[in-house]
């Protein structure tokens, strides 16, 4: 029933233009659907709103500051303005100049959350920007409708804040408070609230159109043209004002589409209560829901089709899952791409000055594709990053490993790269082949030394933290972090995170893990970071059951809090494997002040990471064969495991356990 569900309410603007031309042509069937049938309809899916919020969300507000503060102050400046001057330039008659207004001056719609989705923008923003700009309607809807619709007719200011009261704020909080009290219930309830709200608007254009189908057959073409104008200028202006502040480009995106995208059924609402002898008013509102739409979905279609970024990695927090394509190369991939093997090869002769060059496909679960290659007899692991993207990280993950190689930790030598595509379409890199398998063959095959092998690892975790980098975050070309504050780096896409572990209900309930993390703020107050391979774990250290040869892959390395890497690995061990770790770091050097503390609160946050990837990987519905999962288990015990970790690194950060809890 989910399925037939989602695939209704993804189909909706199908519904309404359907509706819309039989209305058109068929006034009799939808003329029931009157003034009081519209209220009550929009209210009920303000409601379902309601009913899918939690406190947390409105706490979001406090986290995001400054791009609320923008999409807001967008929303409710750009758009009755936009209207205005819509209104003004195409010389529109009095009703329709009133309904573009309107509509210019009403809240975010609620179909610009699947719009970001769909267009990969920031999700978690465009709902709270929904969230927000809807309760702020029965200020700003009356203020701009008075003000530049005043010029046209007279307003009842009041009369339109009441009715913006009762149809938005009401309802969204009614739906809050049942929630808050009767969480169960709101679940169940709640699941239905976007198909209602579907129906709603659907229902609505098709009421209006009824009513308004002489209105609307005589002024067809300077209706279309005004909604029109106005989304296009909304979408654009929404764009622009973000990228010339320099806000991220999921930001931008988010502001265009919720900017962009109005509420044009409390819009055709409204203007049946209080303009009801002015057709066209109501009108403007259903004309603006089908553009809008069709306006919605191109620009998502685009931006899902040509990424248009990051050019660099400064807005993500951890590439798999962050990346403009999300989860890009997390299947196994057996069979090369001829085309790129042969652009390779050729690459390979043209940088070493030879030709004999020998390649051989490699069998990863990795984000890159990977061979084994003979250059003039040399044995070397070739690396190709080819994303949508363009990503040119291969070329500062070559620079981090010599750095750790010179610190005193064994990596592999970097013969070549070049991630400038200026000569093939890919980024490719040429490391020192290393004979041995990872570790994690050994540990599946019950004949790894843990003890000897974990303490190691301490060993070189505490190694290379000895190297400390500016900034925060993922690294830039000069290796220094992209992000001015470690809380900065820590929050970036944490809502985004728990947003999509909610809607794809792996989790019912983000507010005890977003409470916490907000509790323990504090912790991340660090003034210099150091260097953090944030993917730490068996199967990127290479050696034989009692030796490392080398640790590998250090694409996703950071500059953190030491104790970012020692919770990774608490990610997949128990406490003694945990303790013989923390004994060869100290062996080495001293564990930072509220060293447990910190553990928990980033073992919290990657476990968040971990369950985005697996969830959106499809890690869970796989066999032991896979690198994640153990021999004789399957995908079900890997998400066991994965919410008890998850649920233990709350409880141990709540009480500040010892790492026995593991």
């Amino acid at each position: 029933m989910k399925r037939f569900f989602d695939w209704f309410n993804n189909l909706y603007p199908v519904w309404l233009v359907c509706l819309a031309i039989v209305a058109f042509f068929k006034p009799p069937l939808m003329l029931w659907f009157d003034s009081d049938w519209v209220f009550w309809s929009l209210a009920a899916s303000m409601l379902g709103m309601g009913l899918t919020l939690s406190l947390e969300d409105f706490k979001a507000i406090a986290r995001i500051p400054g791009s609320v503060a923008l999409g807001v102050i967008a929303q409710y400046t750009i758009m009755p303005l936009t209207g205005w001057a819509t209104a003004k330039v195409l010389g529109l008659e009095t009703g329709l100049a009133v309904g573009i207004i309107l509509v210019a001056s009403c809240p975010g719609g609620m179909a610009s959350n699947m719009i970001s989705y769909l267009a990969r923008a920031n999700v978690a923003l465009s709902v709270v920007l929904t969230l927000f700009s809807t309760m702020l309607a029965f200020l700003f809807t009356p203020m701009w409708t008075s003000v530049l619709a005043g010029q046209y007719v007279p307003v009842d200011a009041w009369a339109l804040c009441k009715s913006a009261l009762q149809l938005t704020v009401a309802p969204v909080v009614l739906g809050v408070l049942i929630r808050w009290k009767m969480p169960r219930a709101a679940d169940r309830i709640g699941a239905a609230g976007p198909t209602v709200a579907v129906l709603a608007f659907v229902c609505v254009t098709g009421g209006i159109v009824a009513a308004s189908a002489d209105a609307i057959s005589k002024n067809f073409g300077v209706l279309a043209l005004a909604a029109f104008v106005l989304h296009v200028v909304g979408f654009t202006a929404g764009y622009i004002l973000p990228k010339v502040l320099r806000y991220p480009e999921s930001v931008a995106r988010t502001v265009s589409i919720e900017v962009g995208m109005q509420n044009g059924g409390m819009a055709a609402s409204l203007a049946r209560i209080h303009f009801a002898s002015m057709p066209l008013a109501a009108a403007a509102g259903v004309f603006s829901g089908v553009m809008q739409n069709i306006l919605g979905g191109i620009a998502a279609a685009v931006w899902k089709r040509f990424p248009l970024g990051p050019k660099n990695r400064r807005d993500i927090y951890y590439w798999k899952c962050d990346r403009p394509a999300a989860f890009y190369g997390t299947q196994s991939r057996d069979e090369a791409d001829p085309l790129i093997a042969m652009q390779l090869e050729n690459e390979l002769r043209r940088h070493f000055d030879t030709k004999k060059v020998v390649l051989n496909v490699g069998v990863g679960q990795g984000n890159h594709l990977t061979w084994t290659a003979e250059v003039d007899g040399k044995p070397l692991f070739i690396r190709v990053e080819n994303g949508p993207e363009k990503d040119g990280h291969l070329a500062v993950e070559s620079a981090v490993l010599d750095c750790v190689r010179e610190a005193g930790v064994r990596t592999p030598r970097v013969f070549g790269c070049d991630a400038t595509r200026s000569r093939v379409p890919f980024a490719w890199q040429a490391l020192e082949r290393i004979s041995a398998p990872d570790l994690n063959h050994w540990y599946k095959a019950g004949t790894l030394e843990t003890s000897r092998i974990a303490f190691d690892i301490g060993v070189a975790v505490a190694t290379w933290q000895q190297i400390t980098l500016e900034g925060f975050g993922v690294l830039d070309e000069g290796l220094k972090g992209y992000r001015t504050s470690y809380s900065d780096y820590f929050h970036l896409r944490l809502d985004e995170h728990l947003h999509f572990l909610k809607s794809r209900g792996f989790l019912t309930d983000t507010s005890e893990l977003l409470a916490e993390i907000e509790r323990h703020r504090w912790l991340l107050d660090v003034n210099r970071g150091c260097l953090v391979h944030k993917d730490l774990a068996l199967w990127n250290i290479l050696g034989r059951p009692n030796e490392i040869d080398a640790f590998i892959d250090f694409d996703d390395a950071i500059s953190g809090d030491p104790m970012d890497d020692l919770s990774l690995l608490a990610c997949f061990h128990d406490a003694a494997f945990l303790q013989w770790v923390l004994e060869g770091y100290q062996s080495v050097r001293s564990l930072p002040e509220e060293h447990q503390r910190r553990f928990w609160l980033h073992l919290l946050r990657n476990m968040i990471v971990k369950s985005v990837i697996r969830v959106g990987g499809g890690y869970f519905d796989r066999n032991d064969n896979f690198f994640l999962i153990g021999t004789g288990l399957n995908g079900a015990d890997l998400e066991r495991m994965t919410r008890q970790r998850l649920a233990i690194a709350l409880s141990g950060l709540r009480n500040n356990s010892g790492i026995s809890q593991l």
